[in-house]
């Protein structure tokens, strides 16, 4: 039995009805050309036979005073892993009317708090495995981890593995003797001293740019504009949109103008979010606020847990065009960089710990509805990268469908899964009624920032229109 760490434990307690805190994302793969009939019932037997690993085999314990455990149980894979088929013609369109429906309710807590569901009958003989998980389970970028480590690399591999189950992995290490496990902990107690003045002083740091004291090297909370996308849920009724774009024009991007992919997919939503606030006349004399979550996570550490810190990122300025907001984004971005590379990661964790309370007061107190400390929530993460297959089934899509935060209605969160940014919109229908009315113009922001950026490129195009329509 093991305690849940404080971040961890805040995703139970932010949690109610109307505020959902467990992750979704669905994969979407193609039949086998020789198993279209017999695929699915291996699939749902394997699913539902075989040990769990660790988180998937853990419950919570309360204990006193508000703190909880998890305790390790034998789950029941016959609840856990659904197996449903979706209506004819099966068209993506329907495919994501399912996803939003079976997303809705909350996890039950009296199980392990995940849920798996086999989903059948797709147009062009595909189907979709949907996956639910808590965030006081695992974080974004484990979850991916665990992801990429049980999908194929080959159509030849047959093995029908998921994200449950155990895998195998090289053995550690131990110590020769005892001397050296006493080194080891000598050396930890050492740093120990060192770590606590880190500690503090970086908490002095973050306190005085909050009180004034210090220029702020980043938004400081309570002091985002109130918009039409903090307007927060009234109900566990969620609303999805997404898209795709090529990762090499983002990248030509980058490139084109010294910035990062990070940097190009943050201007390309701002610059919608505030056409689309000036479509619904409910423009801003501000700039928006993102709560960015950042991975602390180290390749060898364990996959289960939270290891995330977040940044507020102050964005572009309303009035700007897309090139002017780039560069906006990118110094904002890279000044938050530089002050979070001399904390340490326990000062970066408790930090994000108070961000995501400031972002609960304004949902609970009515004094801090009008000074929110965000706008909406970004974040990023590396996905699969190569083709990949499920038991010989290629994987054709990859999307998530983002947690809406406490303080804000709308999440915005993007994948780089093989050639492609997988870009998903998760959002309450009072902050954003058409996700994927936003999500259109995301990828006219791209085109914007293709014009200025790579007039070559658009030439070269006008070029070979011009001469496609003289060959006609």
């Amino acid at each position: 039995m093991s305690k849940l760490s404080p971040v961890d434990l805040s995703f139970l307690l932010l949690e109610n009805p109307s505020r959902q805190m467990h992750m979704t994302a669905y994969q979407v793969f193609r039949l086998p050309p020789r198993e279209k009939k017999t695929f699915i019932p291996k699939l749902l037997a394997s699913y539902r036979s075989g040990p769990v690993a660790k988180p998937f085999n853990q419950k919570l314990k309360w204990l006193n005073q508000g703190v909880a455990s998890w305790e390790t149980v034998e789950p029941d894979l016959r609840y856990h892993v659904r197996h449903i088929a979706a209506p004819p013609p099966g068209e993506m369109r329907a495919l994501s009317e399912i996803v939003s429906f079976l997303n809705s309710p909350l996890l039950d807590r009296s199980l392990p708090l995940w849920e798996c569901y086999i989903i059948e009958g797709l147009e062009d003989d595909q189907f979709a495995i949907m996956v639910k998980v808590h965030h006081a389970m695992i974080d974004g970028m484990g979850a991916m981890k665990l992801f990429d480590q049980c999908i194929g690399r080959s159509a030849t591999d047959k093995s029908m593995n998921s994200i449950w189950m155990p895998l195998d992995e090289p053995a550690k290490s131990r110590p020769r003797s005892g001397r050296s496990q006493a080194q080891s902990l000598l050396s930890r107690l050492g740093k120990l001293p060192r770590d606590l003045l880190h500690i503090g002083s970086g908490m002095a740091d973050l306190g005085a740019q909050n009180l004034r004291l210090k220029s702020a090297t980043g938004s400081l909370p309570f002091a985002a504009t109130k918009t039409l996308f903090n307007n927060t849920a009234n109900s566990s009724e969620r609303r999805y949109g997404s898209c795709e774009i090529p990762l090499a024009s983002v990248k030509a991007l980058a490139t084109a103008t010294g910035s990062t992919v990070n940097d190009v997919l943050m201007t390309v939503i701002d610059h919608a979010l505030h056409n689309y606030l000036e479509e619904h006349s409910a423009t801003i004399k501000k700039p928006l606020v993102a709560l960015m979550a950042m991975s602390v996570r180290s390749e060898a550490g364990e996959a289960s847990g939270n290891q995330v810190a977040a940044e507020l990122v102050p964005m572009g300025k309303p009035e700007a065009d897309v090139a002017e907001r780039l560069q906006q984004i990118q110094a904002s971005v890279n000044q938050i960089k530089t002050r979070s590379a001399k904390l340490p990661v326990a000062v970066r964790q408790l930090y994000a710990m108070l961000l995501f309370g400031s972002t609960t007061l304004p949902d609970i107190a009515a004094a801090f509805r009008s000074m929110p400390s965000i706008n909406l929530v970004i974040s990023n993460m590396r996905g699969p990268q190569g083709q990949r297959y499920l038991a010989g089934a290629p994987m054709v899509a990859f999307q998530g469908c983002p947690i809406v935060p406490p303080g804000a209605g709308l999440n915005v969160s993007f994948v780089s899964v093989n050639d492609m940014i997988c870009l998903g919109v998760g959002a309450a229908p009072d902050a954003v009624e058409d996700p994927y009315r936003l999500t259109q113009l995301i990828l006219a922001a791209v085109s914007d920032l293709e014009k200025t950026a790579l007039p070559k490129k658009q030439a070269a195009r006008k070029a070979a229109a011009k001469s496609r329509r003289k060959a006609r």
